[in-house]
């Protein structure tokens, strides 16, 4: 019989974040001692110490004062993890510059793997499913990472033997690995403040596959909410408009020529500056003439004064959902799972009470 070994504080906190480490919950850069002290309850030295079990295990390294510990993929598995040819295919070129798409590529190649922004977007394919198959064929990759795309889109990639990852988009009732901030409850909030200072007409201006053929979660959410509270929705709350800047421009000429809406949700942070521009080109103010709120989290909006209203959310828990993907996927093992993460109505300075008499 052997002898009964029983575990130090430390070897109990050093093996159960083997056990997190193994389950992917953790990124590339490892966190502190200080960090991961406050979140498990545990005492700093003793967490310090767990952490210098796993270092001479070689299961973390350290890379010196002042620098994060990293994982060593190959302690881990005892083999280094395959190393996958992942495709980022945004939907419009510009996100290869939004600062956590740029986090994102950068931690997968942290851990290994060869991340590539695709050449064309999904809005440059049209959303078209024979021109995006067509496009897939001709890059070869492991796996993809798709930004925001429709249901037909994100269906297609279902059904194919393809290892996909949708960032966004319309994936409810799709058996695909998916995130995306929990938008509902926040829309709902940002109604419920509109119609609070008196707005009646309200226009949410969105991407086409979020609106038609079957609303979004979010979308639904703020149309139930208009009717809640007594007022009847059209297409005047949801516009249709095509997706170019011409298509915009005239949607936004044809909201304000007759009876215009007294506040604005934009679905986007492009679509906000725009309609923030041509509101201020037909003289109109913001707040004191329209309300504009924005439902995107944009690192911009914290410079701006008067602050903007928005729907706020932490891209981290995005970034390391998805590197959890790509390594559960480079181990060989299927993951399908779906994520959200916290979103919430940020109330800002760009909305107040309608006009008088609007």
């Amino acid at each position: 019989m052997h002898q009964l070994r029983l575990l130090s504080a430390a070897e109990q906190v050093a093996e159960h974040l083997l056990t997190e480490i193994k389950s992917g919950h953790f990124a590339a850069e490892f966190p502190g001692a200080i960090k991961l002290s406050k979140k498990l309850g545990v005492n700093h030295k003793t967490m310090e110490s767990a952490l210098q079990i796993l270092e001479k295990k070689r299961i973390l390294i350290n890379n010196g004062t002042r620098k994060s510990r990293t994982l060593n993929n190959k302690s881990i598995t005892g083999t280094e993890n395959k190393c996958l040819r992942v495709a980022i295919l945004p939907i419009e070129k510009s996100d290869e510059n939004v600062n956590y798409i740029i986090e994102l590529k950068n931690l997968l190649e942290d851990n290994g793997h060869q991340p590539f922004f695709t050449d064309k977007c999904l809005m440059g394919l049209g959303m078209d499913i024979k021109k995006i198959s067509r496009f897939i064929k001709k890059n070869k990759a492991d796996a993809w990472i798709v930004n925001a795309a429709s249901r037909e889109v994100l269906q297609w990639f279902s059904s194919q033997n393809i290892h996909t990852f949708a960032l966004f988009g319309h994936y409810l009732d799709v058996p695909i690995a998916a995130i995306s901030p929990k938008k509902s409850t926040a829309i709902i909030k940002a109604t419920k403040h509109l119609v609070g200072l008196g707005h009646q007409r309200i226009s949410l201006l969105c991407r086409k596959h979020l609106r038609s053929p079957d609303p979004t979660p979010v979308v639904s959410a703020m149309l139930a909410e208009l009717e809640k509270s007594g007022i009847k929705t059209s297409e005047f709350n949801l516009p249709e408009w095509e997706e170019t800047k011409e298509g915009y421009n005239k949607i936004l000429n044809s909201l304000f020529k007759i009876t215009p809406p007294t506040a604005i949700i934009a679905d986007e942070a492009f679509m906000y500056t725009a309609a923030l521009q041509h509101l201020s080109s037909i003289g109109l103010r913001v707040p004191k003439d329209v309300s504009l709120i924005c439902t995107d989290n944009d690192p911009n909006f914290e410079w701006c004064t008067p602050s903007v209203s928005h729907i706020k959310w932490d891209t981290r828990p995005v970034i390391r959902r998805i590197i959890r993907w790509a390594n559960n996927i480079s181990n060989g093992n299927n993951d399908i799972k779906q994520s959200v993460v916290v979103a919430d109505f940020v109330t800002g300075q760009t909305i107040a009470p309608p006009p008088k008499g609007s």
